[in-house]
């Protein structure tokens, strides 16, 4: 037994005596003031809440045309869709819409005014300068994935911060007794993703 606490004493002194002699080195370096943040999409008008087009008791051949500008203030680029929300009895299948992209020339005018609108050189859709869309009112994009790309035919444009663009809005009712006693009404919606 003797034997034994001499080796366990043995023991223990070799382990006391390795702690005593046992040396831990230690270095760190830090790399701080890491920084994380999102990107931002940011889309306005100019409407300042209030509609662009209107009419009312109208006859045949009736029109009203309206000008707002789209702006981009986003940090990130963005595809910029157009589509709207239709509701009433029926009149969306009566009018005809016409949406032109452009720019006013010299100081913008007030909502609504196109006195100085220019629309823009390319024929995207085939029916004139400028022109996004050309159809019923029945027919225009309800959602983002359907809406028009701004501009077309070749493809979603990049918005970037500081970018503006004119839409030219006209409405006009057709020439069809089934029009009588109709009526609706549109929200037109520009939505901005990041590409």
């Amino acid at each position: 037994m003797r034997f034994v606490l001499t080796l366990a004493a043995i023991a223990l002194i070799g382990v006391l005596a390795g702690a005593q002699t046992w040396a831990a080195y230690d270095a760190t370096t830090a790399n701080t003031t890491n920084s994380f943040a999102t990107g931002t999409v940011a889309l306005s008008d100019n409407d300042s809440g209030t509609a662009m087009l209107t009419l009312s008791d109208a006859l045949p051949g009736a029109t009203d045309t309206g000008c707002i500008t789209v702006s981009y203030t986003g940090s990130l680029s963005a595809a910029v869709r157009l589509y709207g929300t239709t509701t009433g009895s029926g009149l969306d299948a009566y009018l005809d819409l016409k949406i032109t992209r452009g720019s006013f020339s010299g100081a913008p005018p007030a909502f609504d005014s196109c006195a100085t609108f220019s629309p823009d050189a390319t024929d995207y859709v085939g029916s004139g300068s400028g022109v996004v869309y050309n159809g019923t009112l029945q027919a225009f994009p309800d959602d983002y994935a359907a809406g028009r790309v701004d501009p077309l035919p070749a493809g979603p444009e990049a918005w970037t911060s500081g970018e503006s663009h004119v839409y030219k809005v006209q409405v006009t009712l057709r020439n069809n007794a089934s029009a009588a006693g109709k009526a609706a009404t549109q929200t037109f919606t520009w939505e901005a993703r990041n590409t």
